[in-house]
């Protein structure tokens, strides 16, 4: 097997369909083309950053960005589907109907991961029987999708979601990773009605897509560097935005924060902003930032609860850092400051960045 042979993915990643041998344009099924026949000397402009972020997507009334739909019994994904929270009829999602439920799924570089912490069980490993030394690890998580208050008859509609990973000979694994066209698509194992909470087995579900999480654009997710500007043009640059002060960089790789994926930025004080200015410490950074979120001490926690409150409205899971990125994004924030004593980096101010392009660092 070449290595091109081991680019083709053997399911559509739109529909989930298994794809015929060989080197298949586009699924039989749905007729989605498959990215894998992108030439090689194509522009870069046409060559996704990364396969999760640019995957087949969907668009829902719940966010402002497209969603990746990654399985499900719908063949066709269609941006009809009805999010929780937002089916408004006083009858059921028939048949007809076609619903989306979410996966617990954090983003991850390239993809995303679910975990048994994030509510995923562990149904059991054993031989992959594929010719290789490969175990095939199970797992399965339950969602519920549900109307707007006083819609649907007040019923819930419970999915058991399963995915598939596979891991070496007498490795265990705590959850699995998921990209589209590289991972076969999670599959609803079942699905039914529940009045309160009595079942009801005797009516009929709605079609079903398997969404993982709106995934916003952060750090990584660009390909894009830290940016470097003499003193003046960096203070002149920054001023364009609403964030002043000179901030040191501790790390420069994407990182968890309670922000989700960003950046951490720490302000100096002026005494070291002249140090460093110097030469004598470490370099020295601004930020551009247009609307940031600016939080106080204690600010946080209430903060959250309102996130989550709204997230929990439209079947979206807050255990996943991927649901604080979307609230800061439906409420249009490219950045946090976290005022002193709202955070734990010490110091001043520590600002959050969503991306290096934010970031511009002082030479000469």
């Amino acid at each position: 097997m070449n290595s091109s042979d081991r680019l083709v993915p053997r399911f559509c990643g739109q529909c989930g369909a298994p794809l015929p041998p060989g080197h298949p344009r586009f699924c039989i099924e749905c007729g989605h083309p498959l990215g894998h026949h992108t030439p090689q000397d194509a522009p870069p402009s046409s060559q996704p950053d990364h396969p999760a972020a640019t995957g087949p997507t969907v668009r829902l009334a719940n966010a402002r960005t497209e969603q990746s739909v990654v399985g499900g019994t719908v063949k066709l994904p269609s941006s009809g589907a009805v999010p929780p929270g937002l089916w408004f009829a006083p009858e059921l999602p028939g048949p007809d109907d076609i619903v989306a439920i979410y996966a617990p799924l954090r983003a991850v570089v390239g993809g995303w991961s679910g975990l048994i912490e994030n509510g995923w069980e562990k149904l059991g490993q054993a031989w992959a029987g594929d010719g290789t030394s490969r175990d095939l690890v199970r797992f399965a998580v339950e969602r519920v999708w549900f109307a707007a208050p006083d819609a649907a008859q007040g019923m819930k509609l419970h999915v058991r979601i399963t995915a598939a990973a596979h891991a070496d000979e007498g490795r265990t694994r705590r959850g699995f990773r998921y990209r589209i066209g590289a991972d076969p698509p999670m599959e609803v194992a079942a699905s039914w009605w529940s009045e309160g909470d009595a079942p009801r087995y005797d009516l009929a579900v709605p079609q079903i897509q398997i969404m993982a999480p709106p995934r916003i654009r952060r750090v990584s997710d660009y390909p894009e560097q830290v940016q470097r500007m003499v003193a003046r043009e960096a203070e002149t640059w920054a001023q364009q935005g609403e964030v002043r002060g000179l901030f040191r960089m501790p790390n420069p790789a994407q990182q968890r924060t309670i922000a989700g994926r960003g950046i951490p930025l720490i302000e100096v004080s002026a005494i070291g902003a002249l140090l460093r200015l110097g030469g004598a410490v470490q370099r020295l950074y601004r930020v551009l930032m247009h609307r940031p979120l600016v939080c106080r001490s204690g600010d946080w926690p209430k903060l959250k609860r309102r996130m989550a409150h709204d997230a929990a409205g439209l079947g979206l899971d807050m255990r996943a850092d991927a649901m604080i990125e979307w609230w800061l994004d439906r409420e249009g924030y490219d950045g946090v400051v976290l005022e002193r004593g709202a955070h734990r980096y010490g110091g001043g101010r520590a600002v959050i960045a969503f991306r290096r392009s934010q970031i511009a660092l002082i030479e000469g």
